[in-house]
């Protein structure tokens, strides 16, 4: 039976005195250096579970059994051996008369310090084995173990991964009270966000795993952020804000992250979102097309018979805006174009494929960003949460509670049947403005977008910039908003720049004085009965 030493884990550490330490681990990982390391500035008495207690006396580290301390045996396989009063006695005890008189009389020695790692579940999940397979990897006595010790965390150092082996013995080494001190908190605290983590996403396999259930739930949504699983970026969006790009949950679809930087820099939270733009609208066009975004809306895009004039007529709409944007496309990008794209200032280039000789032009610009995309298509399917931090304000969460409606939904109020180009313009302008900052306006000419306005506070302001932007360009082309239009000024504007097709969600109570004027304009307008406000 071990010494009952009621010292603090400080006075321990700076008089050399027994510390006791328990360790159940499933990852291994440098545990031998770390606990031979650690006796180099103080005695240790060790304490082992099985499996681990087995590994550590084959590398000669002398421990006890965790069952010669419980004078009970591991059971039912190993699923239960730490759980007992024996060994959470000793963790949970406070540096308190009371407690050290329980440990005093049941002969339970204090634990000082707990080395504990779980089951793989996370790294399992990912295997998408059945259920019944997933459960043998649900960690319990691990996570009572880390949530007891974080719990009392004045007395009880926790560590939860073997990264934090060399920071610990560093603080240890320097003997100072303080350094130990704010270590056991923060030590508790990445164990009880592990412990977190873990649990919610046990919950999310065991929800996914039933195939009637149409999403997880929003808690487990929330849960299921983690760091640790993400990629921490060289910025916000500006220099002086710590921001990381993260997978979703589990239900992820897709590798993460979804591409695979092949030349550049590294990325910013402002060129993932810039991304996510490019990628929401190519993929609303068809296979050769070409999108240009600048902060997080578009400057330019097109469609043609070949890349190569997809790019040229996107970069031609607004030459000043593309200067540093982020360049996007359908299909490969091959020397030629490459060498067409390097002429400017570009922030990052993303496309499913690149030639090899187009990948050695973008060499020459080092810090050029070129992400080769996953095969990925990005839709709303209703089962995901957004989620908008208001800061001490709140949070915004949003979901579709309805599928986004598609162009045979649309209800024509104004002219005849559209032409098969008409109908082909009209598709590509919904689809494109429905991804840019509110107030909205698009034109759109032969799949080319032409004009833009964008984020204005009155609708009548973006129609006038989007017009201007088209200018003559605009006769015979469609003008698409992602809301409604409250008058008929806007009408009347978009009748003497020669727009024929409007396309709008309606519900004002203007509605129909606005088809009324397209009647009267020979305008033939679409109503979509499903707003795109984007804020």
């Amino acid at each position: 039976m071990l010494a009952v030493n009621t010292d603090s884990l400080i006075e321990k550490l700076s008089q050399r005195k027994m510390v006791n330490v328990l360790v159940s681990v499933y990852d291994k990982t440098h545990l031998v250096d770390f606990l031979n390391e650690l006796k180099a500035f103080t005695d240790v008495n060790v304490i082992a579970t099985g499996g681990t207690y087995k590994h550590l006396n084959n590398y000669n580290i002398n421990c006890i059994e965790v069952s010669s301390l419980t004078n009970f045996p591991e059971i039912l396989d190993g699923r239960v051996k730490t759980l007992h009063p024996a060994i959470f006695g000793g963790i949970l005890a406070r540096n308190m008369a009371c407690d050290l008189e329980v440990l005093e009389k049941h002969k339970i020695p204090q634990i000082d310090l707990i080395i504990v790692n779980l089951y793989p579940f996370l790294e399992k999940a990912k295997a998408n084995l059945p259920l019944s397979q997933m459960q043998e990897f649900i960690d319990i006595g691990g996570v009572s173990l880390l949530r007891a010790g974080a719990k009392n965390y004045e007395n009880v150092l926790v560590l939860s991964n073997p990264g934090q082996y060399e920071e610990v013995l560093s603080v240890i080494e320097s003997k100072d009270s303080k350094k130990i001190n704010d270590l056991r908190l923060k030590l508790a605290m990445d164990a009880f966000k592990l412990t977190s983590y873990y649990d919610s996403r046990i919950a999310e396999f065991y929800d996914t795993s039933n195939k009637d259930a149409k999403c997880a739930t929003l808690e487990i949504e929330l849960l299921s952020l983690n760091q640790s699983e993400g990629i921490k970026l060289r910025y916000g969006e500006n220099p002086h804000q710590e921001a990381y790009y993260l997978p979703r949950t589990k239900s992820h679809r897709y590798n993460f992250p979804p591409f695979k930087q092949l030349n550049g820099k590294e990325m910013s939270s402002n060129n993932v979102i810039d991304l996510y733009s490019v990628i929401n609208i190519l993929s609303e066009v068809r296979s050769q097309g070409a999108c240009i975004v600048k902060h997080n809306n578009p400057c330019g895009v097109a469609c043609a018979d070949n890349l190569y004039d997809a790019y040229l007529k996107a970069y031609n709409t607004d030459p000043e805006s593309a200067f540093g944007g982020v360049y996007g496309f359908t299909s490969t990008v091959d020397e030629k174009l490459a060498n067409s794209i390097i002429e400017n200032f570009v922030e990052l280039v993303i496309a499913p494929d690149f030639t090899d000789e187009a990948l050695k032009v973008f060499a020459s610009k080092k810090n050029l960003r070129v992400l080769l995309l996953d095969n990925i298509n990005i839709h709303n399917d209703g089962k995901h949460w957004s989620i908008r931090d208001l800061s001490e304000f709140g949070l915004i969460l949003q979901r579709n509670v309805t599928d986004n409606i598609g162009f045979n939904d649309f209800k024509l109020v104004s002219g005849d049947s559209l032409t098969a180009k008409e109908i082909s313009d009209a598709k590509f302008a919904w689809g494109i403005v429905k991804h840019m900052t509110s107030n909205a306006i698009l034109i759109a000419k032969d799949e080319n977008a032409i004009g833009f306005g964008i984020g204005q506070t009155s609708r009548v302001k973006s129609v006038r910039l989007a017009l201007a932007q088209a200018d003559k360009d605009a006769q015979g082309g469609i003008l698409a908003s992602d809301g409604f239009f409250p008058n008929v000024d806007n009408i009347e504007m978009a009748a003497k720049f020669g727009i024929k097709v409007i396309i709008q969600p309606g519900g004002s109570i203007k509605d129909d004085d606005v088809i009324a004027a397209c009647q009267k304009a020979n305008i033939k307008m679409l109503i979509t009965n499903q707003r795109f406000f984007k804020h």
